[in-house]
């Protein structure tokens, strides 16, 4: 028996050192089941005895253990030598866990190679190819890419990355996104590129109405399209332009409230530039009121901004001594302070 042991042994260790096939794995694995079935053969021999059967027990559940191990090590050869281009691709995902995006390309273009039809790998590969800002490549793939929701998600991912350092392109990436995902997200983004990075409110416009007619029950954009039909009213130099701009935006901030509070955390944003709106027609009564409903959604009592708006549609009221109590309130905040003083000094002025 010792003798077994030990030639089996040596087999394992030579094997280990040189053993690359599937082959090999199988016989180790069959070698050692067969030295553990030699042991249960003499354990269930009717000859045995305690002391012999307890010696032999540890044994018995070494080998076991071990026959195990190596039938595990032959089945993952096996799977792996059957499906080597889905091993390709886990050693490319785990790499491009690691971040090493060059190796963990040259793991799915091998697992491409071996199946050509391998849509998760290309889409892989289209990935990591735009982590290493690789975007030729990366279209190579993406066009291989049979699932047009993937190849989207990429563009967004991609959009994002650039957005800040080169928005032309941000623009085009997120304008092929829209063919393939969410494409109200999509006119959202670029309208954000637009206003944001080129200053250009038009076209920012342009692509927020394209939103909404696809999700007409989106706050943010009705938020975004609002701000952005005032700054182009503030760039026109044409009063009746500006007239005509003001009141868009007040229809498409009503809009945007009408869709109430639920599930918009900057609904407040939406009363307050309401509220800025009326003040500008020099509809105080409607300023007012939206200057309390932003106050109140903002749960801040003291939102500076609800307050100015609050204290200038007072003093066209003539409510005088509650515009100064609400624009005291919104001197507190540095940001508001300087406009605070400028209409303390109206009221000063308008009571004399």
């Amino acid at each position: 028996m010792r003798s077994i042991l030990i030639n089996l042994v040596i087999l394992l260790a030579f094997s280990l050192a040189f053993a690359d096939s599937c082959d090999e794995k199988k016989k180790l694995y069959e070698n050692k089941l067969e030295a553990w079935k030699e042991i249960e053969t003499k354990m269930k021999s009717d000859e045995i005895t305690k002391a012999k059967y307890d010696e032999l027990l540890p044994q018995y559940n070494s080998l076991w253990a071990e026959a195990e191990k190596l039938k595990a090590d032959y089945l993952k050869c096996q799977d792996e030598s059957e499906n080597k281009h889905k091993a390709f691709y886990n050693d490319g995902i785990s790499l491009k866990k690691d971040k090493k995006y060059k190796e963990a390309l040259a793991k799915f273009v091998e697992a491409i190679k071996m199946k050509s039809d391998f849509d998760e790998a290309y889409e892989q590969a289209a990935d990591v190819s735009a982590e290493l800002a690789n975007y030729t490549e990366m279209e190579k793939y993406l066009e291989k890419v049979k699932d047009g929701e993937e190849r989207g998600k990429t563009y967004y991912k991609v959009g994002n990355d650039l957005l800040h350092t080169n928005p032309d392109k941000a623009i085009e990436y997120y304008t092929k996104m829209a063919k393939y995902y969410k494409p109200d997200n999509a006119y959202y983004l670029i309208g954000g590129a637009y206003i944001s990075k080129k200053n250009d409110p038009a076209n920012a416009i342009v692509f927020y109405k394209k939103a909404l007619q696809i999700d007409p029950q989106d706050h943010k954009t009705y938020n975004a399209l609002g701000g952005c039909l005032v700054e182009l009213s503030n760039m026109s130099k044409n009063k009746e332009e500006k007239d005509k701009l003001i009141a868009e935006a007040v229809s498409v901030m009503l809009k945007g409230v009408q869709l109430g509070p639920k599930g918009y955390k900057k609904y407040y944003e939406l009363c307050i530039r309401l509220s800025q709106l009326y003040n500008l027609q020099g509809k105080a009564v409607s300023a007012l009121d939206y200057a309390d409903k932003a106050i109140e959604y903002s749960k801040d009592r003291k939102y500076s901004l609800g307050h100015l708006e609050r204290g200038i549609a007072l003093i066209k009221m003539k409510r005088y001594d509650e515009a100064k109590n609400s624009l005291l309130i919104a001197q507190e905040d540095f940001l508001t302070k300087s406009s605070v003083e400028f209409y303390l000094g109206e009221i000063d002025r308008l009571k004399k």
